[in-house]
C-alpha cells in the first residue's frame, strides 16, 4: 500500500533584515554551505529524525520548473528548515546553503504548513507538495506549468539512537462509524473517533461480502469533531456510485429521522449495522449549538460517526454525542452537513458529492438495505 502525505502550503513576505517571519519568531538563515556538512550535522545528532528528514533530488527535466534545486530538509526544533544545496540555472536567488523555506507540522497526520520563497527574494508563494514513499511532487496554484515537478529523497539519515518501541498491544482500543462519500473511498466520521489512532481499519459490505481496508486521515475540523478518511489500500479498487443524496439544506423539525451505525460492535453488541428511528426535536444542539441537530433516534458508544438520514434518502447529519438516559431521554446530536461540506471545500483535490435521488422511491426497507453498504465500521 502505498501512503499518500499531503503537504499544504503557506507563506510570508522576508523582512527589511532578509529573514522569514514564520511561527511567530523571526528565523535566519542557516549556513549548511554543502552536502557534506549536512550529512555531517545528522551523523553527529544525537536524536530519532523525521520521515520527511532527508537530501532530495530534482526528477526529470527541469526547464518548466521554478524549483531545480537539490534540497535538504531538516528538523530544528518543532519545526522543519527546507535548504537549497544547488541551482541547475542562473537566476537571482538564496546563496548556495540558505533556507529555501521552513514547514511545520500540522494536527492532521501527515500535514504540514509550509513556507516558500520565490527566485525574486520578494515573492511568497502557496501551493502543495505529495509526498508518496520517497517521491515528492511540488504543485503550486499560481504556476500551472510548474506542476507535477518531482524530486526522489537521494539520503536518508540514520539515528544512531535506538528507537523506542511503542506499539500498542495486539487489538482494537474502540470503535466508531462512517459513511462513504466518494467511489474513491473518501469516508467521514468524527475527529474524536480517530483521535490518536496510530491505525485505522475499515470494515463493510462490498460485492455482498464482508471486506476489510487500511484507512488514512486526510482533513480534520477539530472544532466541529469532524474528520475526512481515506481508504488507502493495495485491495481497494472503488465502490459503486453511492445511491443516496448529500443534502446542503437544513431540515425542519419533526423531520422523520434514521441512524445508521455500529453501536458497542466489538463487545457486546456485535458487528451488524444498527438503525434506529426518531426525528429532529430541535434545530440547534447542547446548550444551543447551531452546529447540530437534537435528535430523539437513540445513539450509542460505536455509533459516533455515523450518518443520519432523513425518509428520502438524504444525508443529513453525522451522529456525535448522546446525553446519558439518566439526565434525559432520546436527546442525542447529529453534526449538519453543511459542517461537512465546509470541511470538504478544504480538501487539496476536490471530490463528487453523492447526488442521487434513485433510493427515495423504494421501501424503507430497500432504502436502508442499500445505504447500509455505504457505513462502515471504523477501528483504531
Amino acid at each position: 500500500m502505498k501512503k499518500l502525505i499531503l503537504i499544504t502550503l503557506f507563506f510570508v513576505s522576508l523582512n527589511s533584515f532578509g529573514q522569514f517571519e514564520m511561527y511567530g519568531k523571526n528565523i535566519k538563515y542557516t549556513n549548511y554551505f554543502n552536502q557534506e556538512s549536512i550529512k555531517d550535522y545528522w551523523k553527529n545528532s544525537n536524536q530519532e529524525f523525521d520521515d520527511l528528514e532527508g537530501i532530495y533530488e530534482p526528477l526529470g527535466s527541469l526547464d518548466k520548473s521554478v524549483l531545480g534545486y537539490r534540497l535538504a530538509i531538516i528538523k530544528v526544533d518543532d519545526y522543519f528548515e527546507i535548504i537549497m544545496l544547488g541551482q541547475p540555472y542562473g537566476s537571482r536567488d538564496v546563496n548556495k546553503g540558505g533556507v529555501k523555506a521552513t514547514a511545520k507540522k500540522m494536527p492532521a497526520k501527515g500535514v504540514y504548513n509550509l513556507r516558500w520563497r520565490m527566485a525574486n527574494a520578494r515573492n511568497i508563494e502557496k501551493g502543495f507538495i505529495i509526498k508518496e514513499n520517497s517521491i515528492i511532487t511540488t504543485n503550486f496554484s499560481r504556476y500551472p506549468l510548474v506542476n507535477d515537478v518531482k524530486y526522489i529523497k537521494s539520503f536518508e539519515p540514520i539515528s544512531s539512537t535506538p528507537k523506542t518501541n511503542t506499539k500498542k498491544p495486539i487489538g482494537w482500543a474502540g470503535n466508531g462509524s462512517g459513511i462513504i462519500i466518494s467511489q474513491s473511498g473518501h469516508i467521514i466520521t468524527n475527529h474524536h473517533v480517530i483521535e490518536d489512532a496510530e491505525k485505522i481499519e475499515v470494515e463493510f459490505m462490498l460485492d455482498d461480502e464482508l471486506q476489510k481496508f487500511n484507512a488514512e486521515v486526510v482533513q480534520v475540523d477539530k472544532t466541529n469533531d469532524l474528520a475526512v478518511l481515506k481508504i488507502f489500500d493495495m485491495n481497494f479498487d472503488g465502490v459503486s456510485e453511492p445511491p443516496y443524496n448529500f443534502k446542503f439544506r437544513g431540515s425542519d423539525v419533526g423531520t422523520k429521522v434514521y441512524a445508521f451505525g455500529y453501536p458497542m460492535a466489538l463487545s457486546i453488541m456485535g458487528k451488524e449495522i444498527k438503525v434506529t428511528d426518531g426525528m429532529i426535536s430541535s434545530k440547534s444542539g447542547f446548550d444551543g449549538n447551531i452546529t447540530t441537530y437534537q435528535i430523539t433516534a437513540p445513539i450509542q458508544g460505536g455509533n459516533s460517526g455515523g450518518p443520519l438520514f432523513d425518509e428520502q434518502a438524504n444525508l443529513i447529519g453525522i451522529n456525535s454525542s448522546g446525553i446519558r438516559k439518566d439526565i434525559a431521554d432520546n436527546v442525542a446530536y447529529s453534526i449538519k452537513t453543511s459542517y461537512v461540506s465546509n470541511l470538504l471545500d478544504v480538501l487539496p483535490k476536490s471530490i463528487e458529492l453523492p447526488s442521487s435521488t434513485r433510493l427515495k422511491s423504494l421501501p424503507l426497507t430497500e432504502q436502508i438495505k442499500e445505504i447500509s453498504k455505504y457505513v462502515v465500521l471504523s477501528k483504531g
